[in-house]
């Protein structure tokens, strides 16, 4: 039986970029969620914070649009966030199904201790790749996720 060619010598030109992606977001993610939980945060939790600081808050639908958590997860991530006291949830004025999320005063002294310097700390890695590939990167980035945003129609 013929032995299959490795995965990064596989035929098909988009496995050696799906790999080189897949390993890309596995390193970045560990360097930077190392970085936070040094914060005393998860990474959820700096998500969240990140997400509502510098904001009056907004409602958990928002909220859940404007982060990279799942809304099953959102939940307890939340949960965790005002048990701290880092948050606050409030019914709606208008609409007491809708809950407004707020950063607490100990929540924004805490997102403006961590944000800034987990930029600054990612910053120094960004800044290996000049400006112009970075946005060449993200833009490439983008054509992909559009890609599969709008799969192919299935046979």
């Amino acid at each position: 039986m013929p032995k299959e060619p490795p995965f990064s010598q596989a035929p098909e030109p988009f496995l050696q970029a799906a790999r080189a992606l897949f390993e890309t977001h596995a390193c970045v993610s560990a360097v930077a969620n190392r970085h936070i939980e040094s914060q005393g945060l998860t990474p959820a939790q700096f998500d969240v914070l990140a997400t509502l600081g510098d904001t009056p808050g907004m409602t958990c639908k928002q909220l859940g649009q404007g982060t990279l958590i799942t809304k099953g997860t959102l939940t307890g991530v939340l949960d965790r966030l005002e048990a701290k006291g880092l948050i606050r949830r409030e019914h709606g004025s208008c609409d007491s199904r809708q809950i407004f999320v707020s950063l607490t005063p100990a929540g924004e002294k805490v997102f403006n201790e961590t944000f800034q310097p987990h930029i600054d700390y990612l910053a120094q890695f960004w800044d290996r790749m000049p400006p112009e590939r970075q946005q060449q990167l993200a833009e490439l980035l983008q054509e992909l996720q559009s890609a599969f945003r709008c799969p192919p129609q299935q046979a």
